[in-house]
């Protein structure tokens, strides 16, 4: 391994130039040595802002590049498979971003290919979900320490007011079937990663889907379009530990407050995502009360650098694999053949 880690770029949007380009800027063993967007302009662009030495047209050539270790994708969920074989097979490790792929058959095609890349040395992540990121291994130490009792029902909100506006235009959010399927709906997938952590993994789900408008312009001012993907979605979901998990995600509303809450037998804890709050009661007491995270249980996001240390051997499993981005997919599936086919859906 060189003395820096080389990272190529494949698919340079918002959260790539956002959170993921100045986080491996930030470290001082790595270098970003190349990028590949939709389009060359594009990449040009990414390239100038973050002083990336060289541009491709074509994610191929980032996998093929001498000069990189190890490479991250953060294009839409259309290309991650197509983008992890490349990176793999050229012998590159590969952070793939959180939505895994379209289809669960797809996400379990790049587990297995990982698993025999993995035998030989070569190491594979997924980006955890960044909602909820700095508390979320307190909350799961509180749930598996008892401090909730038998954990019984997990409701999670995520719900905000893009597509509040019938005006508001498709191009505002991620809805186009091609670069995310039919299965990625929102942010559905992301609020599950957030909570299976606590609950474990469903078992079988109930799940409904609404659009409150159903035709939205293409883009500001421009052509009239069906909307491909629901306003809002419900899923309850029986899972692994026994706790019953309602998923509720809604782009439609004013005044939201994105959390998620859960209640055991013995006390109630409830997560803001505005400023990691967290309140927690137990029982005998009259009310939730603040519950700072503690220095020992504080994860603030360091993905970039865990990244980093699994390709340097440092580490021998990431936080999160692709077998979790596998579970993910299969709950996505489930919950829409639930709710277009009017059922209860088991999940693999």
């Amino acid at each position: 391994m060189p003395e820096k880690v080389r990272i190529g770029i494949i698919g340079a949007g918002s959260f790539t130039t956002n959170r993921m380009l100045p986080g491996f800027q930030k470290l001082s063993d790595v270098e970003v040595t190349v990028v590949a967007n939709r389009s060359r302009a594009s990449a040009e662009r990414v390239a100038a802002s973050f002083g990336i030495p060289r541009v491709v047209s074509d994610y191929r050539e980032v996998a093929a590049s001498p000069d990189v270790d190890a490479i991250f994708i953060g294009a839409p969920p259309y290309l991650h498979k197509d983008a992890t074989f490349a990176a793999l097979d050229a012998g590159k490790h590969v952070l793939c971003q959180t939505r895994m792929t379209t289809t669960a058959a797809d996400a379990r095609d790049m587990q297995e290919f990982a698993e025999e890349a993995n035998a030989r040395g070569i190491r594979t992540m997924l980006v955890p979900p960044a909602p909820f990121y700095r508390g979320s291994r307190f909350v799961e130490h509180l749930v598996k320490s008892g401090h909730l009792g038998e954990l019984r029902h997990v409701l999670s909100f995520n719900v905000n007011a893009t597509f509040a506006d019938p005006k508001t235009p498709l191009s505002a959010g991620r809805n186009d079937l091609d670069l995310y399927g039919q299965f990625n709906a929102m942010q559905l997938g992301l609020s599950y990663d957030v909570f299976s952590r606590w609950t474990g993994h469903a078992r079988s789900v109930v799940a409904q889907r609404a659009s409150f408008t159903p035709e939205r312009p293409l883009t500001e001012g421009g052509p009239i379009a069906k909307n491909p993907f629901p306003d809002e979605i419900t899923v309850i979901a029986e899972t692994t530990s026994g706790a019953i998990a309602m998923n509720l995600v809604n782009y439609s509303v004013y005044f939201a407050d994105t959390r998620v809450e859960l209640y055991g037998s013995e006390g109630t804890l409830i997560y803001r995502a505005k400023g990691d709050t967290i309140l927690m009661g137990r029982a005998g007491e009259d009310e939730l009360q603040p519950l700072p995270i503690p220095p020992e249980h504080d994860s603030p996001w360091q993905v970039e650098e865990e990244f980093v240390r699994l390709v340097r051997g440092e580490i021998d499993e990431p936080s999160f694999t692709f077998a979790d981005g596998v579970k993910n997919m299969e709950y996505l599936e489930a919950a829409y053949y639930s709710a277009v086919e009017g059922r209860r859906v088991d999940v693999p």
